[in-house]
């Protein structure tokens, strides 16, 4: 995947979407301290007194590359047993395969065997799928990030100009306040964790539901990347507050979903990684929680029967799904997860990256399961001439400044690039369709597809799926207003 680390940003095993580039404003916040919650607050206070581990986390982020961490993660292989509660069964089965632990993950109804780090988990996984009772059986997939309002930085989001979001939004004024929309992603900075982990200062008037951290298994997911705190800003930046920048659907609600770690998160000992495991739990948990988008700007390069399933519940329950494409195209383009179950499952939308002249983005993938674009950035051009190269600016924490000083304090409106960045126009868009009281997901997926501005060649094409997604063109051929 395209992983260009820059200016505050760390691109990890969920291969981010970030790009280079200038930041226009940085700024702390001052705030009141919170009591420190867990092994999270004293993992963020060695931090901030460890300047050897801040400099070995500077380092790997500088030798990042999108091929450094395999596909699989090792040693892990999900099973689904026909009769999940049979405690004998999964032990001996556990047993007879030499399994070291065996975990049953909440939100689930799969076991994770966790076998020797160096053992063939393709072979095993094939030789449990054997097993009588055993209904699937396959390796983990590592989990890849991909990557006219008051507010003074708002001239800067050409994204929101070309979508027309300022007519837009006088037909759907962002939203009422209760459509709750669930970022799954590397955490949000929605909270304030003692003196080391301050909010971020544009997303204060921002409401956040309760949400949970898949990685470090407490219910604090906070960003150490800085990915879904920018992907947070894009759908439901505070807005109108004489602040930084807009969000499309601002006034919605957020359940913050950490499922995705970095490697600040590994090498303070989070418990998880990563993996389409983490996901489907954060999936799950969404859809139980109330949330009416859920927004994916991720992928695993492995088929995954645990995620597919979990994106069938959320669908279910009523819950559209978002999935980034994937920024491989320059990379052979290969197929990510979930997102090429788009095409097979009515409510789910795979989405692509425009540029600035909504031309596709270079990095964005071409697969046949791309249904929808939107603008993604591309920060090796400058073609608006506003003097930053053409990313997606939102507020986010500012790494840079982290590695100097060891706390999450300072944040940066920072311009990233990637499918990661497009998919929330998606659900930021699908969120004002919910507010007007369009809520089926297959509706939803109808006419984002149906009142797209097509795109390269007539009909469907691998590079833009039915076409660049029009908010204003959608809310107004349904006949919706205030």
């Amino acid at each position: 995947m395209t992983s260009r680390a820059v200016a505050g940003t760390v691109a990890l095993g969920v291969a981010l979407a970030l790009a280079p580039l200038p930041l226009i404003h940085r700024t702390a916040r001052a705030q009141a301290p919170a009591p420190p919650a867990g092994p999270k607050a004293a993992a963020l206070a060695r931090l901030a007194g460890d300047a050897a581990l801040r400099a070995t986390l500077a380092e790997r982020r500088l030798a990042r590359t999108p091929d450094t961490r395999d596909a699989m993660v090792p040693g892990l292989v999900v099973v689904k047993f026909r009769d999940p509660g049979d405690a004998a069964a999964v032990a001996a089965l556990a047993a007879g395969h030499r399994a070291r632990d065996v975990s049953q993950p909440a939100f689930t109804d799969v076991h994770v065997f966790r076998l020797d780090p160096d053992a063939d988990v393709a072979e095993a996984a094939r030789h449990l799928a054997a097993e009588p009772g055993v209904a699937y059986a396959e390796p983990v997939g590592r989990a890849e990030m991909h990557y006219r309002p008051n507010d003074p930085l708002f001239r800067y989001q050409w994204s929101l100009e070309q979508l027309d979001l300022e007519r837009t939004w006088d037909i759907n004024r962002g939203v009422r306040g209760e459509v709750v929309v669930a970022i799954v992603d590397s955490g949000v900075a929605y909270t304030t964790l003692g003196t080391d982990y301050l909010q971020a200062p544009d997303l204060a008037g921002t409401t956040f539901l309760p949400g949970y951290d898949f990685v470090w298994d407490d219910d604090v997911p906070i960003d150490f990347n800085g990915h879904g705190t920018h992907v947070t800003g894009t759908v439901a930046q505070s807005t109108d507050n004489n602040l930084g920048t807009a969000g499309i659907a601002f006034n919605a609600r957020i359940i913050p979903i950490k499922a995705v770690g970095d490697d600040i998160d590994e090498l303070l000992g989070a418990p998880n990684v990563g993996t389409a495991v983490t996901v489907a739990q954060a999936i799950r948990f969404a859809a139980e929680h109330g949330a009416k988008v859920i927004n994916l700007s991720l992928g695993v390069r492995l088929q995954s029967t645990t995620l597919r399933e979990a994106v069938e519940f959320a669908v279910e329950q009523g819950a559209f799904v978002v999935a980034s494409a994937g920024n491989s195209a320059e990379d052979g383009n290969p197929v990510f997860y979930p997102a090429a179950y788009a095409p097979e499952i009515d409510g789910v939308v795979a989405v692509a990256a425009t540029d600035y002249v909504q031309a596709r983005s270079p990095y964005s993938n071409t697969n046949d399961y791309v249904e929808l674009a939107a603008p993604g950035g591309n920060t090796d051009e400058d073609l608006n001439g506003d003097g930053f190269l053409d990313g997606i600016v939102q507020q986010t924490v500012d790494l840079d400044a982290f590695f100097d000083t060891g706390r999450f304090d300072q944040f940066s409106y920072l311009f990233f690039q990637g499918t990661s960045m497009a998919a929330p126009h998606v659900t930021g868009l699908a969120a004002l369709l919910i507010d007007q009281g369009i809520t089926e997901p297959a509706v939803i997926e109808a006419a984002l597809k149906h009142f797209a501005t097509d795109l390269g060649p007539a009909g469907r094409d691998n590079e833009f799926g039915y076409g660049i997604i029009n908010p204003r063109a959608t809310l107004r051929g349904l006949g919706l207003a205030r």
